[in-house]
C-alpha cells in the first residue's frame, strides 16, 4: 500500500482553507513562529488558479500582509526567512495588494520611516508634557 504524497481533495480547497485560517489569525501545522511556508504557497496557488471571488478578496488581502511583514527586508541580506534580496514571495504578495490598492507597509517600517506623524498621546510620551486628565508637569 502506497502512502499518499498529500492530503486528498483539490489543491485549491486545501488553498482556501490555509488562507482562511491564516486571515482568522489561527495557525497551521506548517507555521514556523510569524512565518509560514504553508501559507505562501496558498497565497500562489489562489492569486495564479483564476479571479479571486469578491467575498475572498479580505481574506487574500489578511495573508499577502502577513507575508509582507514576514519577508519584509531586514537590511542588506534580504528578507528574513529567505534571506534573498528579490524575494518572489514578497514580491507576489506586493503585485496582489497593489491589484487591490492596498498601500500596506508593516508596522516596524512605517514608524521608522520621516512621514510617520506621531499622535497626540506619543507627543505627550516623548515629550513627557500633559499629565493625566490634561494636567501639565
Amino acid at each position: 500500500m502506497s502512502v499518499p504524497e498529500s492530503a486528498p481533495g483539490l489543491a485549491i480547497d486545501w488553498a482556501w482553507a490555509t488562507i482562511t485560517t491564516h486571515a482568522e489569525a489561527r495557525h497551521c501545522d506548517g507555521c514556523r513562529g510569524t512565518w509560514c511556508p504553508t501559507v505562501e504557497w496558498a497565497l500562489w496557488v489562489v492569486i495564479t488558479d483564476r479571479i479571486v471571488p469578491a467575498d475572498r478578496e479580505q481574506l487574500v488581502t489578511v495573508v499577502a500582509r502577513q507575508t509582507m511583514t514576514a519577508h519584509w527586508p531586514s537590511g542588506i541580506d534580504g528578507c528574513r526567512p529567505c534571506g534573498l534580496p528579490d524575494c518572489s514571495r514578497m514580491q507576489l504578495a506586493a503585485t496582489w495588494l497593489e491589484v487591490v490598492r492596498n498601500d500596506y507597509i508593516p508596522e516596524s517600517v512605517r514608524i521608522l520611516m520621516k512621514s510617520a506623524r506621531p499622535t497626540d498621546a506619543e507627543l505627550r510620551q516623548i515629550t513627557e508634557m500633559g499629565g493625566p486628565a490634561g494636567t501639565d508637569r
